[in-house]
């Protein structure tokens, strides 16, 4: 466990500071920041060798050890970040809880022990983040970055220069899962090193054309095992002005000649870093051979860094979900006139009812989701127009989606496959949060939809009346419903649609 600077400010300042948390296979993560003058003023760290992905089990379940160990951590964490409004707050849970069978359950208990809903992120969104949170630790420049991040799963590669990313590469090998693989029991040898190393290469050998193909003036390692290594050959004046493979090379032969992590008596070398050693060194040394690294650089920002400034983005400035929403639509062809008529319509419901139905942003911005769902309801044309809505919820619950994590895509596919016909009620029971108001979200789309059916483009602005939150009223200006008897029918065969799912629709 190591713990830096304790935050000077009381509770009642603690709503101008941010937090984020990065629940990694290896360690958690915890850093608390204020912004200033647009740049991130870090005044917390906290982290914990947690060894998430040491307690996978062949069925793929988390052990219970492992379970509570977690829970354990994100308790103490929850105590510190208890008095930061929820909106200012990210938890992100990375490749172990991406690929745990049982991550479900462990999600309800762990958010209720933080305090906080968890965000599970595909590798590319990690990758994106981690690409974020280095680049603002980097003076500016036009120089093209290579950026490599080793997890306890997984190992990203990101090019990119200035703040933009042009390539985001996420391969299934990490520090605890090559360590595990060949280095069971601490028992190291040149015969198990070399398979190690083999079986990184050949799973990073599909993407080293295109990372070589795009090139780099500088690379740069952001994680704790390649801090760690750095650390190690620098005091042991094995590499200089950066980590080379030559310096590598040396603390392979070492560990090898040792036979042993845990008897291995080095300067720089952690107690805390000891048992994922052999397999991240060995991450390592196969990225340097298939890329032809000739010197690394350390980052100390990472992807909990990365975490801090998106959400800085999407408070103060640019939201990349919305850059994500705008490609989807361009690349699916929507028709945007028609998705943008529809929004506002949605927007408008949402005026009248969040109020009654508690639409209030928790840690999800249920405006936003609304407001998404409603430019993206028809993309799923672009594959056929039978059975549509299923095609857009597949299309948004499987796409990479920069900024999205899989809980917004999941809600996100739910609002879209039951944006129109039969509702799917039971979609809802694998929501965990708050399936009550996604549902209610799904009635404006649903309604809003529905009222745009001719699609007229005209802005339309319907009075909605709400009573015992299932009874619903909506009244039109004079004469419009008999001048657009295609949405009159569509309005009658969504009251009896909606009473199915227990709400009542009335309108004149």
């Amino acid at each position: 466990m190591k713990t830096t600077e304790t935050d000077p400010q009381n509770a009642s300042q603690d709503s101008g500071l941010f937090a984020a948390i990065d629940l990694g296979s290896n360690s958690f993560h915890m850093i608390i920041a204020r912004e200033t003058h647009g740049q991130m003023q870090v005044i917390d760290k906290h982290k914990e060798m947690v060894r998430l992905r040491a307690g996978l089990q062949a069925d793929g379940t988390l052990n219970e050890k492992a379970f509570n160990k977690a829970i354990a951590c994100l308790e103490r964490f929850g105590q510190r970040i208890n008095n930061i409004p929820a909106q200012n707050v990210r938890a992100v849970g990375t490749n172990t809880l991406r690929n745990a069978r049982n991550s479900r359950i462990f999600l309800q208990q762990a958010s209720k022990a933080l305090g906080h809903n968890i965000q599970i992120i595909a590798g590319q969104e990690e990758a994106r983040l981690i690409y974020l949170g280095v680049a603002h630790g980097l003076p500016n420049s036009d120089e093209q970055r290579l950026v490599m991040d080793i997890g306890g799963g997984s190992t990203e590669f990101i090019i990119g220069k200035g703040f933009t990313h042009n390539h985001l590469t996420s391969t299934e090998m990490g520090c605890v899962s090559i360590t595990q693989g060949f280095f069971a029991d601490d028992e190291i040898s040149a015969s198990k090193m070399n398979q190690a190393i083999s079986s990184c290469r050949l799973t990073l050998r599909p993407h080293q054309g295109k990372l070589k193909k795009l090139g780099w003036d500088t690379a740069i390692g952001a994680s704790g095992t390649i801090k760690s290594i750095g650390q190690i050959l620098e005091v042991n004046h094995w590499s200089e002005g950066g980590i080379t493979l030559k310096g590598l090379y040396q603390l392979r032969d070492v560990l090898i000649e040792t036979q042993s992590a845990a008897a291995l008596s080095l300067e720089g070398l952690k107690d805390e870093r000891r048992p994922v050693l052999a397999g991240g060194l060995a991450v390592l040394i196969a990225s340097f051979e298939e890329l032809n690294i000739q010197q690394m650089q350390v980052s100390s920002n990472a992807l909990r860094e990365g975490l801090v400034f998106d959400t800085l983005g999407r408070l103060f400035a640019e939201d990349a979900r919305e850059l994500s929403v705008a490609a989807m639509q361009q690349w699916m062809h929507v028709d945007t006139q028609q998705a943008e008529h529809v929004a506002k319509t949605a927007m408008n419901l949402f005026k009248q009812a969040h109020n009654i139905w508690q639409l209030r942003n928790t840690e999800y911005n249920f405006k936003k989701l609304l407001n998404w769902a409603a430019k993206l309801h028809e993309c799923g044309i672009a594959i056929s127009y039978k059975r549509y809505r299923h095609h857009s919820a597949y299309l948004i619950a499987q796409a990479e989606m920069a900024g999205f994590d899989q809980q917004e895509k999941q809600m996100l596919s739910t609002m879209l496959l039951n944006h129109r016909g039969k509702f799917i009620i039971e979609a809802y029971d694998e929501i965990d949060i708050e399936p009550q108001k996604l549902l209610y979200l799904t009635v404006l789309l649903r309604l809003a939809v529905r009222i745009h059916r001719g699609r007229d483009f005209e802005v339309i602005k319907p009075i909605l009346f709400i009573e015992n939150d299932t009874q619903l009223h909506l009244e039109f200006d004079e004469h419009w419903l008999e001048q657009h008897p295609l949405s009159r029918l569509d309005l009658e065969i969504e009251a009896k649609r909606l009473d199915a799912a227990g709400f009542q629709l009335t309108f004149e």
